[in-house]
C-alpha cells in the first residue's frame, strides 16, 4: 500500500481528531525512516512553528554547538496555521533572538521570515542558500519528529540531488515515543501526528512530495 492509497479525512483547524486509521498505522506512515545519519554539514534549515520555538532553538542550539553544522537558515512568518495568537513578529526573528542570547554569532544566521507553510520555508530557504553557495549537495534539517517526513520528502520530490540529515527537535509529547499517549483535543500531540498522517496523504496524491510503499510491519516503542 501506498502513502497516497490512504484515504483523506476531514478534519477541521480548532477541532478534536478522530482518525479511521489506527495508532499502529499512523506511526508507520509519520515516523518510519526517520533517522538521524549523524553527519556534518555546511548549511542547516529550521523549520517554523509558534507552538514549538524553544523546543527546535534547544536542538538548534545544541548541535551547533556540536559541531553539526555552521550555517543556519531560519524559517516562518507570521500567519502560518500555527500562529494562533496572531503574534506579528515572525517565527524566524523569535527564533534569532534566542540563537543570539545562545551566543550564536549573526553572521552564521540568516532569516527567511516570508514563508507560511512547509513548501514556502524549503523554496525560500534554498533561495537563501543557493544565493552564497551554488553547489550545495548536503543540507541539514531541524523540525519536530513528526514533521520530518514531510520536510523530507518535499526535498525529494523537489531537490533529488541534495542528501537530507534530518534532526529531530523532540517535545515529549508529539514524538514517536509518547504522542499516543495524549487525547486526541486540538493541539495536543495525538492531534498534531494524525493531521500530519491526513495531510502527507493529501500531499501525495496531489504530487507535491514523493509517494511511497508504507512499512505496515513498523512497530510502536
Amino acid at each position: 500500500m501506498k502513502l497516497s492509497d490512504l484515504s483523506i479525512e476531514k478534519f477541521k483547524v480548532g477541532e478534536p481528531v478522530n482518525s479511521m486509521y489506527d495508532d499502529s498505522l499512523i506511526t508507520s506512515v509519520v515516523f518510519s525512516g526517520i533517522n538521524d545519519d549523524l553527519k556534518n554539514n555546511e548549511w542547516c534549515i529550521v523549520f517554523g512553528n509558534s507552538f514549538q520555538v524553544d523546543e527546535r532553538v534547544k536542538t538548534v542550539i545544541e548541535k551547533y554547538k556540536e559541531g553539526r553544522f555552521k550555517k543556519i537558515v531560519l524559517c516562518g512568518g507570521t500567519n502560518g496555521i500555527s500562529n494562533s495568537n496572531n503574534n506579528t513578529e515572525s517565527e524566524a526573528s523569535r527564533y534569532k533572538k534566542k540563537l543570539l542570547d545562545a551566543g550564536i554569532l549573526e553572521s552564521c544566521i540568516y532569516l527567511e521570515k516570508e514563508s507560511q507553510n512547509t513548501f514556502e520555508n524549503i523554496d525560500n530557504a534554498m533561495k537563501i542558500i543557493n544565493s552564497e553557495d551554488k553547489h550545495v549537495n548536503t543540507l541539514t534539517i531541524i523540525t519536530s519528529e513528526y514533521h520530518l517526513k514531510r520536510c523530507y520528502l518535499t526535498f525529494a520530490k523537489k531537490y533529488p540531488n541534495i542528501s537530507i540529515t534530518m534532526i529531530p527537535a523532540y517535545d515529549g509529547y508529539s514524538d514517536k515515543t509518547n504522542w499516543f499517549n495524549s487525547s486526541n483535543a486540538w493541539n495536543t500531540g495525538r492531534c498534531m501526528v494524525t493531521w500530519e498522517r491526513n495531510l502527507l496523504t493529501k500531499y501525495a496524491k496531489e504530487g507535491k512530495i514523493v509517494d511511497y510503499e508504507i512499512n505496515m510491519k513498523h512497530e510502536m516503542n
